[in-house]
């Protein structure tokens, strides 16, 4: 941790919250399993940032494999642990995320008001057309939108927003811009399908639950970043720099975004630091 330390002061970060490289690990392992390698995770990582809890936050790892126990996890990390977020898989083997299984733990995130992370795998069983590739390339190519695309379709048009309206999900790695296609591919549909009384669990377009609930991370190169802030909201795309993993733009993501020419002064404080300040109540 000294030596991230020293890394992020290089970046310029002066806060970091850390997912774990094996995120299935603790977050896709069944029934008791899961829920003893979670908390045993979690414990871990809280020991491990030791010393440097006012600059380094590991983000809670939710047992999404035993369903039943993740509230208990989540207050656990939150109230013990002083986790400032947790995580929220894609899916599972067997739900997808409007699964009222999952119900207990979003009501326990709306009630601890803690933002959830939907941090996209990759590998394994990732997803049916990204575990028929056969090498890493198409993969990570793949695996970043389709494993955002999934969760975020759920929880939308499964009425999840609804039903928890104070509810956070940021998603990671999938660029700012990814969240403008699926709003207005979910409000075309929409348009159709209520009238066919097709959708009663939804009060209102798909995308005013998206500029609501939802919250993206950006990357500094993204051509159309300018218009994902005006769709989606400049107060809900961030900055991560997925350190320290081979495609992260460290150490040039802060001054990147600060670099850029084509968003305002205004805008880059508020992914730089004001939406993260506001979006973990730091």
């Amino acid at each position: 941790m000294n030596y991230r330390m020293k890394d992020n002061a290089r970046e310029g970060i002066d806060f970091q919250l850390i997912f774990p490289t094996g995120i299935d690990i603790p977050s896709q392992n069944p029934g008791a399993l899961g829920a003893a390698v979670a908390r045993a995770y979690n414990d871990w990582a809280h020991k491990v940032v030791a010393g440097h809890g006012d600059r380094l936050s590991p983000v809670a790892m939710m047992p999404a494999g035993c369903p039943q126990e993740m509230a208990n996890e989540l207050r656990h990390c939150v109230k013990e642990l002083g986790c400032k977020a947790a995580h929220l898989v894609s899916y599972t083997k067997e739900q997808q995320m409007d699964n009222p299984v999952f119900f207990p733990f979003y009501e326990a995130a709306q009630e601890l008001d803690i933002p959830l992370f939907c941090h996209p795998g990759t590998l394994g069983d990732a997803g049916t057309l990204i575990n028929r590739q056969t090498h890493f390339f198409p993969m990570h190519i793949l695996g970043r939108p389709l494993n955002c695309v999934a969760p975020l379709v759920a929880m939308v048009l499964g009425g999840v927003f609804e039903k928890y309206p104070r509810l956070k999900v940021v998603f990671f790695e999938v660029t700012a811009e990814f969240l403008i296609f699926w709003m207005h591919r979910m409000d075309d549909d929409y348009e159709v399908i209520k009238d066919a009384g097709m959708c009663p669990q939804l009060s209102m377009l798909p995308s005013e639950y998206v500029k609501r609930n939802c919250y993206v991370t950006c990357e500094t190169d993204e051509k159309w970043l300018p218009l994902a802030l005006a769709e989606v909201g400049e107060t809900h795309v961030l900055m991560a720099t997925d350190y320290p993993h081979f495609d992260s733009t460290f150490p040039r993501t802060v001054s990147g975004i600060r670099e850029r020419p084509d968003i305002s002064p205004k805008q880059k404080k508020l992914i730089l630091e004001e939406n993260a300040l506001n979006l973990i109540n730091l």
